[in-house]
């Protein structure tokens, strides 16, 4: 495994699609925090009360765009290249050649987290600290570390069954779309509110009709298992850390830690009976 691993580190330290992923999320982390950072300055002039908090996770729901691109290319090089053939006739068992792949991506996946953060830091200086506290903040960095863990072992399952580099490409990032659709369709239902008022044209004017009953309001028992659906998924977290709207941290890590054991198990097993040639 330690053979493996440093291996893996090493063709990481020179390969150009990361290298290429950072670059891109730090300019898009920066892009964010400015743009943010200037919107928030506008809405403090007019009078509404912001705080950096509101702004410094917008870039969250595109980590797993960068997740997909980076781990689809650079497991998919493996396979192009006979790496992994190679890996496997030289001795090494095939469940350390797939533990050390996802290791090495998830290692990836954090230096990519470290780089969005501080890609935001503009706003430390244009709005002000965040008001959640260190507390806060290294609670919203476990979570991101939690989503980035699940995201990472979904693309190395589909990466490590996949022969063809071009069609793991078009897997993963069709994976991570699915994924966000479903979050977001299930967020959206779930910011449906309780009652409705529409406006109604009279002789007098527009008039304010009566709250009626929302008819597309989720309560009760299917309300708890769309919020546990919606903590599941990491696209699930990654929706809900840009909106800052995190308010069950401990369930969104124990979630993360089943999704990522779950497709760990899975990738690991499919691995093993996969004809490799």
């Amino acid at each position: 495994m330690r053979k493996l691993l440093n291996a893996n580190f090493a063709r990481l330290w020179k390969d150009k699609a990361f290298w290429c992923n950072a670059a891109v999320v730090l300019i898009v982390s920066l892009a964010e925090s400015l743009q943010g950072s200037g919107s928030a300055q506008n809405m403090m002039a007019m009078g509404y009360m912001v705080t950096l908090d509101d702004y410094f996770y917008n870039n969250a729901n595109m980590m797993g765009l960068f997740y997909a691109i980076f781990v689809s290319l650079f497991l998919g090089t493996e396979y192009s290249d006979g790496t992994i053939r190679n890996k496997l006739l030289i001795g090494h068992r095939r469940g350390a050649v797939y533990a050390a792949s996802f290791l090495t991506c998830l290692c990836a996946g954090a230096v990519l987290i470290l780089i969005w953060m501080i890609g935001s830091l503009p706003g430390l200086f244009l709005v002000g600290k965040l008001e959640m506290g260190i507390t806060g903040f290294a609670v919203y960095l476990l979570i991101a570390l939690g989503f980035t863990a699940a995201l990472i072992s979904l693309f190395t399952l589909i990466a490590s069954l996949s022969d063809n580099k071009a069609l793991t490409v078009v897997f993963c990032l069709g994976a991570w779309l699915v994924l966000l659709l479903c979050a977001s369709g299930v967020y959206d239902r779930l910011c449906e509110p309780e009652l409705q008022s529409g406006v109604m044209l009279t002789v007098d004017g527009l008039q304010t009709m009566a709250p009626e009953p929302n008819p597309l309001y989720v309560s009760g028992a299917m309300r708890r298992l769309l919020e546990c659906v919606l903590d599941f998924l990491p696209t699930g977290q990654t929706l809900q850390m840009s909106n800052n709207e995190i308010t069950l941290p401990a369930r969104e890590l124990i979630f993360s830690w089943l999704f990522t054991f779950g497709t760990c198990a899975a990738g690991l097993l499919a691995f093993r009976r996969k004809d490799i040639k």
